[in-house]
């Protein structure tokens, strides 16, 4: 019988499948990163540039979706928890604009509490139309995994164009 050292630890497939999804999450976080911020964090030229051209990438046929998994493959290749540490020593976090921050928050409410963040929206946004917001809600809940993304991206875009400034 072959004895292992015990220094070699098994992983196993879901364990892997966890942390390239966290990496690839982390990947995705940096492209809301402004470009100074990311010259701070010392990134190799790769990840670098796949980060610039996801920035300049349109939403068409799942490019960023696409273009995602490759920052997340090129992530793994890099040592993340370094990277992480990184972040974390920055003197500021992400700077995601307050309209970004604003839309992400109407996203969430909208997908959490549906018609009752729906009715409170409608009613302090006039330009939102009820009936369109639970349609691209009820879309998204009743959608195969796959396609799910696309019609978030939907909502996202309609929250987007729709408020007021």
């Amino acid at each position: 019988m072959h004895d292992e050292p015990e220094s070699i630890k098994i992983i196993s497939k879901t364990q892997l499948k966890k942390e390239a999804t966290a990496l690839q999450e982390l990947g995705r976080e940096l492209t809301d990163f402004k470009a100074d911020d990311l010259d701070k964090l010392e990134l190799s030229t790769r990840l670098r540039a796949a980060i610039d051209e996801f920035k300049k990438l349109p939403n068409a046929h799942g490019a960023k979706r696409r273009h995602l998994q490759y920052i997340g493959r090129l992530m793994r290749e890099s040592d993340g928890e370094d990277l992480k540490r990184k972040i974390r020593h920055l003197d500021t976090s992400p700077q995601i604009s307050p309209k970004v921050k604003f839309e992400n928050e109407i996203f969430e409410q909208i997908m959490t509490t549906g018609d009752v963040a729906i009715n409170e929206i409608v009613i302090q946004q006039q330009r939102f139309d009820r009936q369109q917001l639970r349609q691209l809600k009820n879309n998204i809940v009743k959608a195969a995994p796959g396609k799910r993304s696309s019609l978030e991206n939907k909502l996202r875009k309609y929250i987007r164009l729709n408020i007021s400034s």
